[in-house]
């Protein structure tokens, strides 16, 4: 993949949300809304335990500070991932732009979906934590790295096929060799559209998240169809996107 190819993915993706930005605001809202009150009480419990150490006070622990804070946090993870599930699908053509908020919690479609994404997260968890104990760049190279992993793992779920979490993670590493890189830049191409953000309060998140999950899906859909074509490469036929063979 080139400088085009990104170009490409984010034209589509932009022209796609403004097209029809009804359907993705409303795919997006839930799990936006889930962040946004996870870090509202995160910052208001840091504020509260800041001014109980100032002080002085030894009785007040830290546990349960962060806890419904974290469990925002969970519950917008598992929605996001069911909205770029649904942006793979969407972009593949095997669905129609129908019932937003529904399709927001295709996480959940399937029980091997969300045990899934539970193993894939806790153990790329872990290896990109002890990757990133050597040095910084090594966990951020091995997070690129495994970033498809649970794209492929539900892929293979909907052909019937088994996979352990494992194995996906390793698919990933696979997938992504080479092209590691590219998902980096085109992460960074974003930096200005989040700094947007950011000085809107998040206003202007319900445009930028849409557009930076679909770009990705993009992404994903298109690695997916090109490993198809290099000989000797691993397949990772998706669904919507068999071969002929």
């Amino acid at each position: 993949m080139d400088k085009q190819d990104r170009v490409n993915f984010k034209l589509g993706a932009k022209q796609q949300v403004s097209n029809n930005f009804k359907f993705y605001l409303l795919l997006s809202i839930l799990w936006m809304a889930m962040q946004w009150i996870g870090g509202s009480m995160y910052a208001r419990d840091l504020n509260w335990a800041e001014r109980v150490l100032s002080d002085g006070s030894a009785t007040v622990g830290w546990n349960g500070f962060f806890s419904f804070a974290g469990l925002f946090f969970l519950v917008a993870s598992m929605l996001r991932m069911g909205v770029r599930l649904t942006m793979i699908d969407l972009d593949r053509g095997k669905i129609e732009a129908d019932n937003p908020i529904q399709r927001s919690f295709a996480l959940f479609d399937k029980g091997q979906y969300f045990l899934g994404w539970i193993f894939i997260s806790i153990l790329t968890g872990i290896f990109v934590a002890l990757w990133s104990l050597l040095f910084v760049f090594p966990g951020i190279i091995k997070a690129y790295a495994y970033s498809q992993a649970f794209y492929i793992y539900r892929d293979a779920v909907d052909r019937g096929e088994k996979m352990t979490a494992l194995e996906a993670i390793t698919a990933s590493r696979k997938l992504m060799d080479g092209n590691k890189a590219f998902l980096f830049i085109m992460d960074l191409s974003f930096i200005l559209w989040f700094m947007v953000e950011a000085i809107t309060f998040n206003i202007a998140g319900l445009f930028v998240n849409p557009y930076y999950d679909l770009t990705r899906a993009k992404f994903y859909n298109q690695l997916v169809v090109r490993q198809q074509d290099v000989p000797g490469g691993t397949r990772f036929t998706a669904p919507g996107h068999e071969s002929e063979n």
